[in-house]
């Protein structure tokens, strides 16, 4: 996993999903939209093992969003 040392500003999520491409993202969520889905957040960690993000990402508390930012079987995921 690459922790980062500090948290990163507001980023929204189509942000982050652009800036990190085909990762796995751990992000505390600082806004969501009408609807209650995550739409801004500061990125905490990412990598390209998700079982490793997880371990690493587990003991932290918050409001915090799993998600992959690369494709699936040709298809976004994030």
């Amino acid at each position: 996993m690459k922790a980062l040392s500090h948290k990163t500003e507001d980023l929204r999520i189509a942000d982050v999903s652009s800036d990190y491409p085909d990762q796995w993202m751990v992000v505390e969520i600082t806004g969501r939209d009408k609807y209650g889905w995550p739409e801004k957040g500061k990125v905490i960690g990412y990598s390209d093992d998700k079982r490793k993000l997880i371990q690493e990402t587990k003991h932290l508390k918050g409001d915090l969003y799993l998600f992959y930012t690369g494709l699936v079987d040709g298809g976004r995921v994030a």
